[in-house]
């Protein structure tokens, strides 16, 4: 029987370590900006509190499932915004094993400071692409998902 030899990809040839590194780089370089606004977050703290706003009212498990986080994490992450007077929780009137998840006006206030700034560092990474290019890169990586899935 003939031995078969598959020539293994060298790391920096795969898209997926690609991708590590920009993610990488970026939640860096995220961490940098809101530190230098004084924002007291964390980027995944902003996450959640972005989208919690864009949802306001939504329950811990749409909020988890929106930004791509399990739950502990989420729990974690609404709990550490609760702390800061960011956000507010309350029980789900029609079911109380439910928290519905508010943004307060601290909380509002804190993004209409941070919008620019988070404007800025998003694109970053984009810088020199064209509209066409950046949507089909989004395309591509959309692909790449769906395969995933």
């Amino acid at each position: 029987m003939q031995e078969i030899k598959i020539k293994e990809q060298r790391l920096e040839q795969l898209p997926v370590f690609y991708m590590e590194q920009i993610v990488r780089q970026y939640r860096y370089m995220a961490t940098q900006a809101l530190k230098s606004h004084q924002a007291g977050l964390s980027v995944d703290q902003w996450v959640l509190l972005k989208q919690i706003s864009e949802n306001n009212g939504s329950s811990q498990v749409e909020i988890g499932n929106s930004t791509v986080k399990d739950a502990p994490t989420t729990t974690r992450i609404i709990d550490q915004l609760v702390n800061k007077h960011l956000v507010s929780k309350q029980l789900d009137p029609q079911d109380r094993r439910r928290y519905m998840v508010f943004v307060t006006e601290k909380g509002r206030q804190l993004i209409e400071r941070l919008i620019p700034v988070v404007q800025e560092y998003r694109q970053v990474p984009l810088r020199g692409f064209s509209s066409t290019e950046q949507k089909q890169l989004i395309a591509l990586l959309q692909r790449m998902l769906d395969n995933l899935k």
